[in-house]
């Protein structure tokens, strides 16, 4: 039987002004061209936002539908784009774990198999600054995945890495990859602590534990979702939320 194998699509053509680009930096500066429009749906998006490129490391809960995942990219994506940054690499990690439905055994390369884990991250790039542009970054490797089961012994220097669905690592696996920032990085980790899909009992999440651990500390920003108010995504959300909330009651 015959093999499927992935075929790459060629690479977008660089522009001229890309070619003569002397640096890394001048060259992801030119791809994405300019900051994103400021677009914030509510103020503790802003507030987000803002603890987001002043701290140097943040932890975040909240539920569904707030738009921690947007406004975690946009500002990874505005931050690399400034010139005035040393950031040159977003590093996407995720916790390789299903929503209670098991997919087996993927096949393909590590990359490939993280595929499909990775998906909402460039599906919110592609809204951010374009598919074309997403895929440039990604072949200049500015843009890379990485599982979260290898990163012990690196280092992430002058790099944005993002770690969502972090109600879904172990505290050990969250000690592993905050020990993984090295020098002008910045490191975004966030989750929803009570929708875990690994854990019944919230507490043994790592996501909680490093909330409950950094809480009030100036080593690391922690910051939480804390009002139904907040839900954008679809008002019907929050409804919803709340439903299950009574069961648990």
């Amino acid at each position: 039987m015959a093999t499927k194998t992935s075929r790459k699509l060629p690479s977008p053509t660089p522009s001229p002004e890309e070619r003569n680009a002397k640096t890394k930096k001048e060259i992801i500066c030119l791809i994405i061209k300019r900051k994103t429009k400021d677009k914030f749906l509510t103020q503790t998006q802003k507030h987000y936002y803002d603890t987001l490129t002043s701290s140097e490391v943040t932890v975040c809960s909240g539920p569904a539908g707030v738009g921690k995942s947007y406004i975690t990219m946009k500002a990874a994506v505005d931050l690399i784009a400034d010139p005035n940054t040393p950031y040159e690499k977003i590093i996407i990690v995720r916790p390789a774990v299903e929503a209670e439905e098991k997919l087996g055994s993927l096949p393909g390369n590590v990359e490939e198999k993280l595929d499909p884990y990775i998906f909402p991250s460039y599906y919110l790039l592609n809204k951010i600054i374009g598919k074309e542009t997403r895929e440039k970054l990604k072949d200049l490797e500015v843009i890379e995945v990485f599982a979260l089961a290898f990163m012990r012994g690196m280092n992430i220097d002058n790099s944005i890495l993002i770690f969502e669905e972090a109600q879904n690592a172990t505290p050990s696996q969250m000690k592993l990859l905050l020990t993984r920032i090295g020098f002008n990085s910045k490191f975004f980790i966030s989750g929803d602590i009570e929708q875990s899909d690994r854990y019944k009992n919230k507490t043994h999440s790592g996501l909680w534990d490093a909330m409950e651990k950094f809480r009030g500390s100036e080593v690391i920003s922690t910051f939480e979702f804390k009002d139904r108010k907040d839900i954008v995504r679809n008002p019907l959300i929050g409804k919803i939320l709340e439903k299950y909330d009574n069961e648990t009651e």
